[in-house]
């Protein structure tokens, strides 16, 4: 198998690769995926929590039974194809309890999520699945020694939320905010609600706190590990957004830092517009 993964990252199968960011924080990483995809298993001492699905190209849940005993509660961050893509292989799954989700239970089940799936733009279908438990934000998670507090993040997606460790400073940043391109283009993005996110997770990310976020890209050498920013990464976006609402400008593609950009779709712009407008 040629050598694509960094030190301390390491094979589980010939598609998953896996590291210990953290005690008991699991980086479960897809490099083969086009869009490298890395998803993260968090346990505690009598529970665990597996944080965003992948996009089911490959059974992730064989990789978390060879993780952890635990039992599991499978929770994404967002309804977005590769972040639910093996949901129906968990029996507990955690949905973010938001209008817009809860607008998508039938019977108990939770159906396609609409536009905020966009499953069919790579051929993927959704399989309905049943909830477990509807997580408001700000509920706090407990596995056992290891509290999560569940975090609204809108700005990549409407239903987008993160996960903050407060006691070992680790952000589960998911899309807001990971390396390489930032996606504010896709259906439901939106530049007002990207910077609320970040301003309001910057308080929270005392100096030293790691972030790490669900997409990955590889070192010079071509290697992959888990993607891991600081609070100087969150900073440095919410100043490009500033800037871009301050300025009027509406670039399709706004530099953050040498490691992240944004791609932004017209339509991200449309709250700060008719805020304009509206003055």
């Amino acid at each position: 198998m040629p050598n694509m993964l960094a030190d301390g990252v390491s094979w589980f199968d010939d598609w998953f690769a896996v590291c210990e960011v953290a005690p008991g924080v699991h980086a479960i990483g897809e490099p083969r995926f086009h869009q490298i995809n890395w998803n993260y298993l968090i346990t505690g001492t009598t529970q665990a929590l597996l944080f965003d699905t992948g996009p089911g190209v490959r059974d992730i849940s064989v990789v978390v039974r060879g993780l952890t005993p635990l039992p599991v509660t499978a929770m994404p961050s967002h309804m977005h194809f590769d972040h639910t893509g093996n949901l129906d292989r968990f029996e507990d799954i955690a949905i973010a309890d938001l209008p817009l989700l809860r607008a998508f239970e039938k019977n108990g089940m939770l159906q396609e999520p609409g536009n905020l799936y966009l499953g069919h733009y790579e051929g993927m279908k959704w399989t309905p699945v049943r909830v477990s438990k509807w997580w408001k934000p700000g509920h706090r998670i407990e596995l056992g020694g290891r509290s999560l507090e569940i975090i609204a993040t809108p700005g990549h997606s409407p239903d987008h939320v993160a996960l903050w460790d407060e006691e070992h400073g680790i952000l589960l940043a998911a899309d807001l905010l990971y390396l390489g391109a930032l996606y504010a283009q896709v259906p439901g993005a939106n530049l007002a609600d990207y910077a609320r996110s970040c301003e309001a997770l910057l308080p929270k990310l005392r100096d030293g706190a790691r972030i790490f976020g669900a997409h990955g890209q590889p070192d010079a050498a071509g290697r992959h590990t888990a993607p891991e920013l600081a609070k100087t990464d969150a900073e440095a976006v919410l100043t490009v957004l500033n800037r871009l609402k301050k300025s009027g400008e509406m670039p399709s593609r706004a530099e953050v830092n040498e490691r992240m950009y944004l791609l932004i779709g017209p339509h991200a712009y449309e709250a700060w517009q008719k805020g304009r407008k509206s003055i």
